[in-house]
């Protein structure tokens, strides 16, 4: 949200699915419903945090795994959009799937910016690599402040209520809350530099350091 309002073009990349995940919305439902459920979720939250494009994958859930042609089709999406940033999961999170999208975005973000594989694009690379906190603490090599966002994250968690539960929303709002702390702030969030991957700023990325 913070990037979207500065002006940057977000685009979103989902892996698969979710239809073998677990359900904490109130309603009744019938398991063939939520995938459906899940999409109406995505999309609002799109339009919500400002995402201008989304793109799904649709890797089988719960069954993600290195694949050359799932590299090949991240590998696309980012020499289409030749981003200055990119941010996927926590390598080490609870989740095999969000483990195993983290290995891919790393290897196809390198892959990327290789002069190999043209009829997917022209060749990019990527100046900065970032991993996103996930329900356990990263490293934490880069702090930024979402003190001004917080109402906003926790309608957010709202909006994704088929797969927040009233506990999971409390542990994400401690965290946030954690490492506002160390910027004496109400809140913020945490990213780790990629593996191998040290930021390299261009004189083209003023922009993108205003939000530090």
């Amino acid at each position: 949200m913070k990037l979207a309002d500065k002006g940057f073009y977000v685009v979103e990349v989902v892996a698969t699915q979710g239809e073998k995940s677990v359900w904490y919305g109130k309603e009744k439902f019938k398991k063939t419903e939520l995938v459906k459920q899940r999409m109406k979720e995505w999309l609002k939250a799109r339009e919500f945090i400002g995402i201008k494009e989304g793109y799904g994958l649709g890797f089988k859930d719960s069954e993600v795994k290195r694949d050359l042609k799932a590299i090949f089709k991240i590998m696309k999406i980012i020499r289409k959009f030749k981003p200055v940033l990119v941010i996927t999961h926590y390598y080490n999170d609870y989740h095999s799937d969000h483990n195993e999208v983290s290995k891919l975005v790393t290897e196809a973000v390198d892959r990327a910016g290789w002069g190999v594989l043209k009829e997917l694009g022209e060749p990019h690379k990527t100046p900065v690599f970032l991993y996103m906190d996930g329900e356990y603490l990263n490293n934490g090599d880069i702090l930024v402040d979402v003190s001004d966002y917080f109402e906003k994250i926790e309608k957010l968690m709202e909006i994704y209520r088929s797969q927040m539960s009233e506990r999971m929303k409390q542990l994400l709002i401690s965290i946030i809350k954690y490492r506002g702390f160390f910027l004496r702030k109400v809140a913020a969030e945490s990213f780790e530099i990629g593996h191998r991957y040290p930021l390299k700023f261009f004189e083209n990325l003023d922009k993108f350091l205003e939000i530090f």
